[in-house]
């Protein structure tokens, strides 16, 4: 409320003001949405079940109260307008809008966004909208379910995060079995194709971990940028163990996705990704810590590993899940 005796019009210049507020509060969350949600499946060649490319915002916008949607607008500037843009500037529309004469109030007895009452059938509306704005090339993409769409791009990144990992231990493994004098078994194919090949699986980069490779050996194999490449000690450490962590997590999400022990979870009002049983939840993050410290101790991984979870169901959906480099 403004005090009484401010100057006239200052009211209707604060309305204004709160309501091109909300217009950049919608289109930051618009942003999030179309990042997050819309075009989770591009890296897979999909797109959300049909109508639900635009009209899947309608689902965010009603997971999400407005402080959750006003902080992703948090600390955002207003774009500067083009300088050959036609379109006018939002407040000049919403000063017109608000010139007309006052109608009658709105029915508020229907359901969803009252904006959607003035459309027939919105579901058509979204399936055409799609049809006018989507390249044509998009005609070709599969569609997917929203769940089997999280779950596809949860497996797909989490073979991202796992793959530098994989190959560093490999590479660690290969040098440490010359060193021993040992024969590496005769393969065919390119280097990258025997790489895959050989690419060791869980219990392989725990042992290696075990024998103290982790800092002698594979630290020195991941990916870096060169400035990161003069880094010693503790430094070089704490600078590459994210990265293992996120290997590791990545190589968890997939035993468990493929032992049917994750769930999707499209979390409209948080992060899309994967749903773990309750005591991966509460136990893998602390687990991941010990097996990546300074002296790693693989035993807490192992013994979730061991089937301490094997038979838990994974959870109903919910916001909590482990989602590596957040």
């Amino acid at each position: 409320m403004l005090p009484t005796g401010w100057p006239p019009g200052t009211r209707a210049a604060t309305r204004r003001s709160q309501r091109c507020a909300h217009f950049r509060v919608l289109d930051a969350a618009h942003d999030h949405y179309v990042r997050t949600y819309a075009e989770m499946g591009r890296p897979l060649g999909a797109l959300p079940p049909v109508g639900e490319v635009h009209g899947g915002f309608l689902r965010l916008l009603a997971a999400r109260p407005g402080e959750c949607l006003a902080a992703l607008s948090a600390g955002q500037r207003p774009s500067r307008p083009h300088r050959y843009d036609s379109h006018p500037p939002t407040a000049e529309p919403i000063a017109l809008i608000e010139k007309l004469p006052a109608e009658k109030p709105a029915d508020t007895s229907a359901e969803g966004p009252p904006a959607l009452t003035l459309l027939r059938d919105p579901a058509r509306l979204f399936t055409a909208l799609e049809a006018r704005t989507l390249p044509h090339e998009a005609a070709q993409l599969r569609r997917l379910s929203w769940d089997d769409l999280v779950m596809a791009r949860a497996v797909l990144d989490a073979e991202g995060w796992s793959r530098p990992l994989r190959l560093a231990v490999a590479r660690a493994l290969r040098s440490e079995a010359r060193g021993a004098g040992e024969t590496a078994p005769a393969g065919q194919g390119t280097p990258g194709e025997k790489e895959h090949a050989e690419s060791p699986g869980l219990e392989e980069v725990l042992d290696a971990f075990d024998r103290g490779l982790l800092w002698m050996a594979v630290a020195d194999r991941l990916p870096k940028p060169p400035q990161a490449a003069r880094l010693v000690g503790q430094s070089a450490r704490n600078f590459i163990r994210p990265k293992v962590f996120d290997g590791l997590a990545g190589m968890i999400h997939l035993r468990l996705a493929e032992a049917g022990h994750a769930a999707p979870d499209m979390a409209w009002s948080g992060h899309p990704g994967l749903a773990l049983p309750e005591e991966w939840e509460k136990a893998m993050d602390d687990a991941l810590d010990a097996a990546v410290a300074d002296t790693p101790d693989t035993a807490p991984l192992r013994a979730l590993l061991a089937g301490r979870a094997s038979s838990a169901k994974p959870p109903a959906p919910s916001v909590g899940k482990t989602v590596p480099g957040t």
